[in-house]
């Protein structure tokens, strides 16, 4: 009896060492797991199109790409996101025209500050040619995958100089959008 006293006892003390033991590995099933974080990038986009304006021809090449070199941004879950350049080229009648490439600090100081830390150069479109006053297009800095941004139109006069300006206009038809639409490859 006494033998078996002291082989219960054995038992007992190894089954308390190894509940000691696991604590430390010890998995809560309803704990939320951590979330890896990720850098993500737009995916380059590169756009040709052409506008005749009177007796001109103009091609312009818009060209988005992901920069390396640029402060990255963070979102809600601490997804990096890696901001963009965009390079504008316009020939006119075959000669070289314009040539800019742009960044988010452009336009820095059209922009409050916690939205410039939380946002990233999203994209550029044409939006018209105004006889006399040149052609116009429109820039979006935006926060990574939503559709909160700040707009904004450039207008390139004839002598190919521009100017910015915040667009107030919040009711743009769907085809005057600020956006690339990344499903049709433009």
């Amino acid at each position: 009896m006494k033998h078996t006293i002291y082989i219960l006892h054995f038992v007992f003390y190894i089954l308390l060492l190894s509940a000691c033991g696991n604590k430390g590995e010890k998995k809560d099933p309803w704990a939320v797991p951590e979330h890896e974080v990720v850098t993500r990038q737009m995916p380059e986009l590169a756009l040709t199109d052409s506008i005749a304006v009177g007796n001109r021809q103009y091609v312009y090449n818009i060209l988005r790409t992901s920069n390396d070199s640029l402060t990255k941004v963070k979102d809600d879950m601490g997804d990096l996101y890696k901001d963009n350049t965009i390079r504008l080229t316009i020939r006119r009648n075959g000669t070289q025209f314009f040539d800019k490439t742009f960044t988010k600090a452009t336009f820095a100081k059209d922009i409050e500050k916690d939205f410039y830390d939380n946002a990233i150069l999203d994209g550029i479109r044409f939006l018209k040619a105004e006889p006399g006053q040149g052609l116009v297009f429109s820039f979006a800095v935006s926060y990574p995958d939503s559709d909160m941004s700040v707009p904004f139109l450039m207008t390139i006069t004839d002598s190919g100089s521009f100017t910015f300006i915040k667009d107030e206009n919040l009711d743009r038809e769907e085809g005057d959008s600020v956006f690339f639409d990344d499903s049709d490859g433009v």
